[in-house]
């Protein structure tokens, strides 16, 4: 079993720290995990001109996101994880969500790639409840399901505003009272949820 996982936050912080220890976890019991930090990625803006993409249905752009896309068809499924930035993304990783529509398209052109089969887990980090859960929400509806991805685990965590040079404040911050068993509840759902 293979996971992948897309930290989209634009700099090492409480999501990296996420992804990397629910790495950990799901390596222990087995699975891959395969974490891809988008800040580290060359993903050119999408332009729209779905005249190119829905008649190739490939982007035009030759950046990395053809192969992200074609580890993102390879997988089991998926681990999103993703600061809040006023109710939505970063930019970083709405570029990827854009980009993520050659899959969309080419789906119903061709009915392939069919991600019907994969799972996700979709994670929010934020300071403002309100806002990470509606993050969270949006990108599980709007983006997992325009995608047929199955998302069988949704989970919000606080954080303070300024980590300080701090990439552990997630762990520390005491905003998240069982943090490692949170942690440990989603890797278990979603290895259950790809059995």
């Amino acid at each position: 079993m293979k996971i992948l996982t897309m930290c989209g936050s634009p700099r090492k912080g409480n999501s990296e720290a996420i992804a990397k220890k629910l790495k950990e976890i799901l390596e222990n019991k087995g699975v891959k995990n395969e974490i891809i930090l988008l800040r580290e990625k060359n993903i050119q803006t999408c332009e729209g001109c779905i005249e190119y993409c829905n008649h190739n249905l490939k982007c035009k752009h030759n950046d990395d996101m053809a192969g992200i896309i074609d580890k993102m068809v390879k997988t089991d499924g998926y681990v999103f994880v993703t600061p809040n930035y006023f109710a939505m993304p970063p930019g970083l990783f709405k570029n990827f969500i854009d980009k993520c529509s050659v899959l969309y398209t080419s789906y119903h052109f061709t009915k392939k790639p069919d991600l019907s089969n994969k799972k996700a887990a979709v994670i929010v980090v934020g300071t403002d409840k309100e806002f990470i859960d509606a993050c969270r929400n949006h990108l599980a509806k709007w983006f997992c399901e325009a995608l047929r991805i199955k998302v069988p685990v949704k989970k919000s965590f606080r954080s303070r505003s300024e980590l300080k040079g701090n990439c552990n404040d997630i762990f520390e911050n005491k905003l998240n009272p069982d943090m490692d068993k949170s942690l440990q509840e989603i890797a278990n759902k979603l290895v259950r949820s790809l059995r």
